[in-house]
């Protein structure tokens, strides 16, 4: 099996069959599909995946609750692929994806994650979920994360990392703590820009019904795992705040005598 498409499900029966057909339209059909069920609690999820049992194509786990890193770590370890597809439930691949992702990493095998850029529908209005999507930077992704989890990876490159974070802080997070760890590989990252796979956009998902208490365990938690990283990237800029702080004026002068007398960044 070349390709494993894991798709963590919970509560989300609504969408779990769109996410399924898309996947059958794909014009690459080496793969198997992984069906992760984290726990759901409603009748409908459940009957659709009672239902989903008896499709022979399918592989379905059951687990306790625990969300999503969890949920893709158990697909990880029951999977066969090369490289593994990690497909939200109710989110959508575009029939080209997987086939154009193969390409790349079949052009260089120190390829370890190829991703796109996503078309948004569904609550298009909640600008909370909505981001743009560009090529891979350590620095960039420290700032904030602009990679969605509908991403295919190297198997090689996710059992190097350990897998996803489970820690309950990062959920809803925990693609941005793999991409921040992936970065500080060897593995290369490619951006293809093309809208591959569809984003659907919920008030009612993780990202949307996030509060401000979450958020700030989140980056708490981001922060401490990931601080020396943070400090050693920026702290020639901790260091030019301190220094504006104490000499503005004198400051703007130097930063007029590098640019135009010497014609050359302030930073390298």
């Amino acid at each position: 099996m070349v390709v494993s498409i894991i798709i963590p499900c919970f509560n989300s029966g609504a969408f779990l069959l769109e996410a399924l057909a898309s996947c059958s339209e794909s014009t690459f059909k080496n793969y198997e599909i992984l069906i992760v069920d984290d726990g759901s609690t409603d009748s409908f999820t459940l009957q659709v995946l009672a239902d989903l049992k008896s499709d022979p194509t399918l592989k379905i786990l059951t687990k306790e609750n625990a969300g999503p890193a969890s949920a893709r770590n158990l697909g990880v370890k029951h999977s066969n692929g090369q490289f593994l597809l990690f497909l939200d439930s109710d989110n959508l691949i575009r029939p080209e994806y997987i086939g154009k992702a193969l390409k790349v990493f079949n052009q260089d095998t120190g390829v370890g994650m190829v991703y796109s850029r996503p078309a948004f529908f569904g609550d298009t209005s909640e600008s909370l979920t909505v981001f743009e999507t560009r090529e891979f930077s350590l620095d960039k992704l420290l700032e904030g994360n602009y990679i969605d989890m509908c991403s295919l990876i190297r198997r090689d490159a996710i059992m190097e990392l350990g897998g996803f974070d489970e820690h309950p802080d990062l959920i809803g997070f925990e693609d941005w703590d793999l991409w921040i760890r992936l970065g500080q590989t060897s593995w290369k990252s490619v951006f293809m820009p093309e809208q591959l796979f569809d984003y659907r956009v919920r008030k009612d998902s993780v990202m949307g019904s996030l509060g401000d208490e979450k958020r700030k365990r989140m980056f708490s938690y981001i922060g401490k795992k990931h601080g020396v990283l943070i400090h050693q990237r920026y702290r020639q800029y901790y260091r030019i705040v301190n220094k504006i702080q104490a000499r503005p004026f004198s400051f703007f002068l130097r930063i007029l005598y590098y640019k135009y007398i010497l014609r050359k960044p302030l930073l390298d």
